[in-house]
């Protein structure tokens, strides 16, 4: 099945008020404990001071409060505004400094003009509503030569993975869909590490050309 052509999901959507506030405040505790995934990320991206690195669907910016502390420029986007509000208290010195940008907006319409970013990372592309569209977005905003590193839902047999779609309301991909979902969102050079494949996940790294 072409990617296009299968069902889209929003998966985290975040509630409102209170609750929303106490659920998000939860996420990003949890985020904390991913050090493991994020350090896998900086072993493929290895980022250096002189990297502009963007992390789409950020949360509450912990990747880049963390890991890429040492960065020219750092950027987040989300789609949920507390989230956002959580992002940039974190990031708030360097906000304050200029050298930062968290904005409130959608993975599939980047608001960055082309080849902005040396890096940009993606912890959770399975959640996405349009993931072809976020992906094109990703390699638009990207310099020649820039690197992403996205993690994605996966499962090797293509039945099992519709059947975890529906299961877990969000998109899961064979290695096959995968590559071709990146070859055709202007990736032709892409390499997929699976680390996390007992936990149902793919990480891909691919650079612009």
């Amino acid at each position: 099945m072409d990617v296009k052509e299968k069902p889209t999901f929003k998966m985290y959507h975040m509630p409102t008020g209170l609750v929303g506030w106490i659920i998000a405040w939860g996420y990003s505790m949890l985020e904390l404990v991913f050090t493991k995934a994020y350090r896998k990320f900086d072993e493929l991206l290895d980022l250096q001071p002189k990297d502009d690195v963007l992390d789409v669907a950020c949360g509450s910016g912990v990747y880049l409060q963390k890991n890429a502390a040492h960065v020219h420029r750092i950027a987040g986007i989300d789609l949920h505004d507390i989230q956002i509000s959580l992002a940039r208290q974190r990031n708030r010195e360097r906000i304050a400094a200029g050298t930062a940008e968290i904005v409130l907006g959608d993975s599939a319409a980047l608001p960055w003009e082309d080849n902005t970013f040396s890096a940009v990372t993606c912890n959770c592309l399975h959640c996405f509503e349009e993931p072809q569209k976020s992906v094109q977005e990703m390699h638009r905003v990207l310099r020649p030569g820039g690197r992403a590193v996205i993690c994605a839902g996966y499962d090797p047999d293509e039945v099992k993975a519709r059947k975890n779609e529906q299961k877990w309301r969000c998109h899961c991909w064979t290695e096959a869909e995968m590559l071709k979902m990146m070859n055709d969102g202007g990736f032709p050079q892409v390499s997929i590490d699976k680390t996390w494949t007992k936990k149902g996940g793919l990480l891909i790294k691919a650079v612009k050309q």
